[in-house]
């Protein structure tokens, strides 16, 4: 669904995208209802029909309490069935464990009712809370439900977990919802996907070390003085190890992890991977003459405008939201977008990195094999993989060195949830794949 955007009523992650599945990390009551209560009571001034399933440290009667407070008319729309605060008690089996199929099975059919209604979608709150107890395979299981239940419909799906048991499951690739968010210095912020966190970290690690090149040869060059044969050595060393740099660079660039971009304040894109023109659709040499706001949803440049001002006002040096683009054949893709600015030392910013991450709707785990899990790119490595072929033998095929092609392979056992090379083989040629 991406026929319009949807207030969430938390500051720190703005409008959503019906179907998102999202969370949030608690660590106290007051967590919770800072987060819910203005997320439910922004779900019924928008006409969503609300489903809350409480769970402790709430109970049913101090959630209504907290929305009393926070909505004039909370009672009426209570008792007009407009939102539903069910106690965790609803979801026990006979034996006192918690039901999966019980707290969720009933919400398509109340979807479907909501509709009926009138209502322009369904929002959920639920908490992982009883799982992170005694059962994280459970959760896991839990979370891909919520997640399955939640794409392609009017719906939108926010899960609470306890930071007391989860520890460091902030960064646990696990959960792998669209956003999540946490209290940090006493704000509720973002938390980035791991795989946005892990691309920014290698973008930001390569620009310094082109940086430190820059100034070793430098001072190289200062150092030589007159000895022209002294100087020369000190310029070719110097410009063999930024050219090393920059090739290391580019490969990360070009690997496809994410779409990414170097955008110039005042010319345009400056430079665009492969990724973000197969997202996107358009030749390199056609994106490289577009700009950003011609290539983004109109209904989403509002927000792009916003941050793009702040970071030339200084007051932030980057922003991630949800967003839309046009493709070039006029469909819509919905992404995450992570944007961060480099500075020249006057403050002036002195170009934009960009990366542009898809987010799919669809179930994965109904794709057929090959083709929506994996990659154009990934599909060719596990060819090549089932036919046989060493990593040595795979890059000399795609003319790609050994590192990335044992990075695609890395990232194929992931998505297939495989375990070994020898049991993507096996997969390869079950699905013949390796044809």
């Amino acid at each position: 669904m991406t026929d319009g955007l949807r207030k969430s009523g938390i500051g720190a992650v703005g409008d959503i995208p019906w179907g998102t599945h999202f969370c949030h990390f608690y660590e106290n009551k007051r967590d919770l209802l800072d987060i819910l209560v203005p997320y439910f009571k922004t779900g019924l001034e928008q006409n969503e029909f609300c489903v809350w399933a409480v769970f402790d440290p709430l109970d049913e009667q101090e959630a209504r309490n907290a929305l009393r407070r926070a909505m004039p008319g909370a009672d009426e729309r209570l008792a007009a069935g407009d939102i539903e605060i069910v106690p965790q008690s609803r979801w026990y089996r006979g034996d006192g464990a918690h039901d999966l199929q019980r707290l969720v099975g009933d919400w398509p059919a109340k979807l479907a009712k909501a509709a009926a209604r009138g209502c322009a979608g369904m929002r959920v709150g639920v908490s992982a809370a009883w799982f992170a107890e005694n059962d994280l395979q459970s959760l896991e299981a839990c979370e891909e439900e919520f997640s399955r239940l939640a794409a392609n419909r009017r719906s939108i799906m926010l899960c609470s977990h306890p930071l007391a048991v989860l520890g460091a499951g902030i960064s646990n690739p696990r959960y792998t919802h669209r956003v999540a968010i946490a209290r940090r210095n006493g704000s509720w912020q973002v938390v980035e996907t791991p795989e946005l966190s892990h691309a920014r970290a290698e973008v930001k690690q390569l620009h310094a070390e082109l940086e430190l090149r820059a100034a070793e040869r430098t001072r190289e060059i200062a150092m030589a003085g007159s000895d022209r044969s002294q100087d020369a050595n000190a310029m070719r060393h110097s410009e063999a190890a930024l050219r090393a740099s920059g090739e290391r660079s580019q490969c990360y660039f070009s690997l496809g992890l994410v779409g990414m971009a170097i955008v110039s304040p005042t010319e345009g894109c400056l430079e665009v991977n492969d990724r973000l023109c197969d997202l996107l659709g358009y030749r390199r040499s056609e994106l490289m003459r577009m700009t950003w706001a011609g290539l983004s949803h109109p209904e989403d440049l509002d927000g792009d405008i916003r941050n793009y001002h702040r970071i030339l006002a200084g007051a932030v040096d980057g922003y991630l939201l949800p967003k839309r683009w046009i493709r070039k054949n006029g469909a819509a893709v919905q992404t995450n977008v992570s944007v961060n600015c480099h500075r020249r030392e006057d403050g002036s910013v002195d170009y934009f990195a960009a990366m542009v991450e898809e987010v799919t709707g669809s179930d994965q785990s109904a794709a057929p094999p090959g083709e929506k899990v994996l990659s154009g790119r990934e599909h060719e490595v596990t060819r090549l993989i089932g036919l046989g072929r060493t990593v040595k033998e795979v890059a000399a095929a795609l003319q790609l060195s050994e590192k990335t092609v044992s990075t695609y392979r890395t990232r194929i056992l992931a998505k297939l949830r495989l375990k070994s090379t020898a049991e993507l083989i096996r997969y390869a040629l079950k699905n013949r794949l390796a044809e």
